[in-house]
């Protein structure tokens, strides 16, 4: 049992192969914790309570100093120079012994560390080892206040720089999707300080600075000469949860939906954040960091549960929430996994969370396109109405202005002239009676059009016996006025009885209008193919200008040929939108100086 736990904390020394480029270093190294941080190399190569580390190291946040020991064999062929190097920007100190000899100064990188006292110009802690031929001890003495799960890999000089520029490429995307993120804010939509684009904007911003810091190369580019403290990161950090927390509850419109759950979450967060900054002041990075991001996790599980809740009560919003910071969360989880081993080491995993970040942004930066587009295009829409809405008002009030005065004065004359002649009497009678019945027509599709738009099943279809309606709808009109001519109908006709008789009034009233004195109009009723029911309506009047045409079932519009006579420009627009609900269709044949004709197909109904 002595000779196997020996054998299992002395890994053998790891052969250095040229064609490999990159060796693996999984299995092959011992550990050590130092505790209080002062033991000296020659303490620990005699030290028996190393152990052997079977996979990459992963202490997560520990106060101890930890050692590792590599041995390699260097064979004659092999080159002469390996890069050793940390995957990680926020490790404090790292010191390689052994690479130059056991009495040779260690080289020293990290974050502690000024970066222009690196031995090498990279993005993360890197040593170059000039290994003659022969077995060599390799000592690695790490600690740091954020986490120390970071990988240690082995490359030849110029593995290691593809590595670095496969790297560099990846975070290059990353802020370039930043900064297209921000440009795509600055472009798009008028109002830029809307309220969830600014806390949009600082969101970005705090993730941008993140990833600055997290890459490493902010303090490889701009900070060479002062040591960049975990103070950063872990300020920025509460700033960024709080941020996050107010963009969730203006995203979710928490503040209309669940007011008095808002005010208190948001107070809470905001008191925690500002507790935790005073922590990572007092107390340093290392407790900050790690407040943070538990309370991070738990405010994050908080906001999707919430959206949850909300998505299942019908919330807009709630959905495109939980898609687009699910794509974070799930970077998040993939490096969680990789740090614990269930996903494996490799380019996709030790980034992940940078990658989660950059579809995160895009996918939120095209939401804000979309949404503000589509609030663009319904407050057009709504001013559209409006426009509208004064425009029937005014024009409705114009309409109504002569059949009252009409009415006004026959009723005036009726009431001076009591012992006038009967046919006086009778033909101011007949005068209030047509101005009542256009009043009466005005209102009728007014509402109608009212009932259309609402409504969201406008029309009551039922049986209906055809030749009622057209009775009814023709009854205005002297026989002499309107040839009428209806041979076999469907069996049955299923329509809205009271929304057919207003298409049937409001084209025959159109073309009694405009057709010259003495000439009938004619209306033809009939069964056509696959049992559908075709009305036509055909005039010889003036006809209809071709310009006109395409904007003939428009909502107000009025023909040339309609501004000296009565109407508020609804009859026709009306009739289109009748014949669209029954999924019919309504056409229009005109030629300039004989005349008109509409016909409407509505389908057959089984």
């Amino acid at each position: 049992m002595a000779a196997a736990a020996a054998h299992a904390a002395a890994p053998g020394p790891l052969r250095l192969d040229e064609a490999r480029g990159s060796v693996p270093l999984a299995g092959q190294m011992a550990w050590l914790a130092d505790p209080g941080g002062q033991a000296t190399l020659a303490e620990v190569r005699a030290s028996g309570a190393w152990q052997r580390l079977p996979g990459k190291p992963d202490f997560g946040f520990t106060p101890s100093t930890i050692w590792l020991r590599l041995t390699v064999l260097q064979p004659a062929q092999a080159p002469a120079e390996w890069v050793l190097s940390v995957d990680g920007t926020q490790v404090d100190e790292v010191q390689l012994h052994g690479a130059e000899g056991a009495s040779a100064p260690p080289q020293r990188a990290g974050r502690l560390v000024a970066h222009a006292r690196w031995p090498m110009d990279s993005r993360t802690p890197a040593f170059r080892l000039r290994l003659p031929p022969g077995e060599h001890q390799l000592y690695l003495r790490m600690r740091s206040e954020h986490t120390l799960s970071n990988d240690v890999s082995l490359r030849t000089v110029d593995a290691f720089r593809v590595a670095e520029r496969q790297q560099a490429l990846l975070f290059g995307a990353l802020f370039g999707v930043q900064g297209v993120a921000l440009a795509l804010l600055l472009l798009f939509g008028p109002a830029l300080w809307q309220t969830l684009r600014g806390w949009y904007l600082l969101y970005t911003l705090a993730l941008a600075f993140m990833a600055m810091v997290a890459s490493g190369y902010l303090q490889s580019l701009l900070i060479t000469e002062v040591p960049v403290p975990t103070l950063w990161l872990a300020l920025n950090l509460c700033l960024a949860w709080w941020i996050l927390t107010r963009m969730s509850a203006v995203w979710l419109e928490l503040d209309q939906l669940l007011p008095r759950f808002s005010r208190w979450y948001q107070r809470v967060v905001g008191a925690m954040a500002l507790g935790a900054m005073a922590l990572t002041v007092i107390e340093g990075g290392r407790i900050g960091v790690q407040v943070v991001q538990w309370a991070f996790v738990l405010t994050s599980s908080l906001a999707f549960g919430l959206s949850l809740y909300l998505w299942r009560r019908g919330s807009a919003q709630a959905g495109p929430y939980l898609l687009i910071f699910g794509l974070l969360e799930a970077g998040v989880t993939a490096r969680f996994a990789r740090n614990t081993g269930a996903l494996p080491i490799n380019f996709f995993t030790d980034h992940a969370v940078f990658i989660g970040m950059s579809i995160h942004l895009v996918a939120m930066s095209v939401y804000f396109i979309v949404r503000f587009r589509n609030m663009a295009q319904a407050l057009h829409i709504e001013q559209q109405a409006r426009t509208e809405q004064r425009e029937f008002v005014g024009m409705v009030s114009h309409e109504f202005k002569t059949p009252l005065a009409i009415i006004h004065t026959s009723i005036q004359q009726l009431s001076a002239n009591l012992d006038a002649p009967h046919e006086k009497n009778q033909q101011r009678a007949d005068n209030i009676r047509n101005a009542v019945r256009r009043m009466d027509r005005l209102l009728d599709e007014y509402l109608s059009v009212e009932r259309l738009d609402a409504a969201h099943q406008p029309l009551r279809r039922e049986a209906t016996d055809f030749f009622e309606v057209i009775e009814e709808a023709v009854s205005d009109w002297p026989l002499e006025q309107v040839r009428l001519q209806v041979d076999e109908l469907p069996e049955p006709v299923v329509c809205d009885p009271d929304m057919m008789r207003i298409v049937l009034r409001n084209l025959l009233e159109n073309a009694v209008r405009h057709s010259p004195a003495g000439r009938a109009v004619a209306l033809t009723v009939r069964r056509a193919a696959d049992n559908a029911l075709r009305i036509t309506v055909a005039d010889q009047g003036e006809g209809i200008p071709a310009e006109e045409l395409p904007r003939l079932f428009q909502k107000f519009f009025r023909g040339k040929a309609a501004q000296g006579s009565p109407g508020a420009g609804l009859g026709l627009y009306l009739v289109e939108r009748i014949v669209r609900a029954h999924q019919g269709r309504i056409t229009v044949d005109s030629v300039v100086g004989q005349g008109t004709r509409f016909t409407v197909e509505l389908p057959g109904r089984a």
